[in-house]
């Protein structure tokens, strides 16, 4: 408990330091408008200027944070690498084709809290990047092969993060803050 204590001390008075702007600027300068489907899909839009290109981003409220047992982690992010691997329909490399042909770019990141899946391309080709998200996150395939791919792939990155210093100050930070929270093991596993 002091260690958070201190961490938290740390953290006031470093904001002491930083200027803060008046509370009632905007914290974007575009209109952003919500909306909720009849699915429980909350539906954030945010128009900007932005000639042909249009950008979505599927936040999924599963983190590390959620990996509650004892020496079992990472499958937040093992997760977020499978959700690349494949459909029927779209299969990884079909996948990878229509990316190609929509001039679309895709991507995914695990956080403590949350996996974010991301797409940006060419406007004229959303209807087809959604279907592209809703297909794999509907219909994604898990054969024992991309397991093992998948598997592989994220303890190289695991390899590759912790020999960074700044990684390896990262996990030690975490460790020493959170004695018992889900915080305490990184999203890596």
């Amino acid at each position: 408990m002091c260690r958070i204590n201190s961490l938290l001390l740390l953290g006031f008075l470093t904001m002491m330091f930083v200027e803060i702007s008046a509370s009632d600027q905007k914290i974007l300068p575009y209109p952003i408008y919500q909306h909720k489907l009849a699915n429980g899909l909350n539906v954030v839009t945010v128009p900007f200027d932005s000639p042909g290109l249009a950008a979505f981003y599927i936040v999924v409220r599963v983190g590390s944070r959620n990996e509650v047992e004892p020496g079992v982690t990472g499958f937040a992010h093992f997760f977020e690498h499978m959700m690349f691997r494949g459909t029927d329909k779209y299969p990884r490399e079909k996948y990878n084709e229509v990316l190609k042909m929509t001039g679309a770019g895709a991507n995914a990141n695990t956080s403590l809290d949350r996996t974010i899946y991301h797409m940006t391309g060419n406007v004229d080709y959303l209807e087809k990047m959604f279907e592209l998200e809703s297909d794999r996150f509907m219909n994604l395939n898990y054969p024992e092969h991309d397991f093992k791919v998948e598997a592989g792939a994220v303890k190289g990155e695991y390899t590759k993060n912790f020999a960074s210093p700044y990684q390896r100050l990262y996990e030690s930070l975490l460790n020493t803050a959170f004695d018992v929270h889900t915080y305490k093991h990184t999203t890596m596993g």
